[in-house]
């Protein structure tokens, strides 16, 4: 089995590791929500949580596109959250097991959470 984090591009699924570790299901945002806000904090980024529990944070355009029209990307912060019968998984506090084969990342037991985890 291959490590994630041996994978390309490696900045992206760093990240995405990054994200499986904090538990994000539906109305249990708020450590996914805090990781993003400390993300922006760390890259001297403006960013703010409103009163929904959304995150968003501002970057400038790059030099030479300063003044270029503004380019909005969205995402959402929860996961939905299934389980195999089988084994025993808390959404609240664990964090997913993710495997690879070098093609394809998947989490052992869980969702995965890849509709906009990635």
């Amino acid at each position: 089995m291959k490590n994630i984090l041996d994978l390309q591009p490696n900045k992206v699924y760093y990240f995405f590791n990054e994200i499986t570790k904090i538990p994000h299901g539906s109305g249990n945002t708020a450590q996914i929500a805090q990781y993003c806000l400390d993300f922006a904090k760390q890259r001297n980024l403006e960013a703010k949580l409103d009163k929904g529990g959304n995150v968003v944070i501002y970057k400038n355009g790059s030099k030479g596109y300063e003044n270029s029209e503004s380019v909005i990307l969205q995402g959402h912060l929860d996961m939905v959250c299934e389980k195999d019968s089988n084994i025993e998984f808390d959404f609240e506090k664990d964090s997913l097991n993710v495997s690879t084969d070098g093609e394809f990342v998947w989490a052992n037991g869980t969702t995965l959470g890849a509709d906009n985890g990635i």
